[in-house]
């Protein structure tokens, strides 16, 4: 991979192009998991790869997981950029506190893309605050900075998800067969 690198680094289009096939999906799946709908999550990534190769001289090659962090970072943001551009975000300042009292049971039986297809269908606002939080790990501050809102809007996007979750897995939706 250091080669590889190297070769992005002097703008090879042949290990460009190598370089595309072999990420491409990794990144189309980050970049969806935002967006929801095909064709942006292709023009983010296309976007991602651009950024990607004009940075990569910035990048220094530690590992291959250190380099697929920095592209799905690459691609968080840029997903975050479109989804701003969409204004889907407002500051919230009423908490639900009906959702901080209700317990939900759940159901662990489910698969793993079980639980992606009910992530895919929440409310773009609230997947994205959810796919922020809880899978790529960013604070409420780093996400209402991200965002352009209040961090207490994260954490009530954060909490409106979460319940639209629960209330999925308490009605037990057979995503699986869909």
């Amino acid at each position: 991979m250091i080669n590889t690198i190297k070769q992005l680094k002097r703008n090879n289009q042949k290990t460009q192009q190598k370089f595309y096939k072999k990420f491409s999906m990794l990144l189309f799946r980050v970049a969806y998991r935002y967006v929801s709908n095909e064709q942006d999550a292709a023009s983010i990534v296309n976007i991602g790869f651009f950024k990607i190769f004009q940075n990569i001289h910035r990048f220094t090659y530690t590992n291959e997981a250190m380099l697929v962090a920095w592209m799905k970072r690459i691609i968080v943001n840029e997903a975050l950029t479109v989804l701003r551009k969409k204004h889907e975000y407002t500051n919230i300042d009423e908490v639900d506190h009906e959702v901080l009292q209700n317990g939900y049971n759940t159901d662990n039986n489910l698969a793993a893309e079980d639980y992606y297809r009910m992530i895919q269908n929440l409310p773009n606002n609230l997947r994205t605050v959810f796919n922020l939080y809880a899978i790529e790990g960013y604070s409420h501050n780093e996400i209402a900075c991200k965002l352009g809102i209040e961090e207490s809007s994260s954490r009530v996007y954060l909490m409106r998800a979460r319940k639209s979750l629960q209330e999925s897995l308490s009605t037990k939706p057979n995503y699986h067969e869909q």
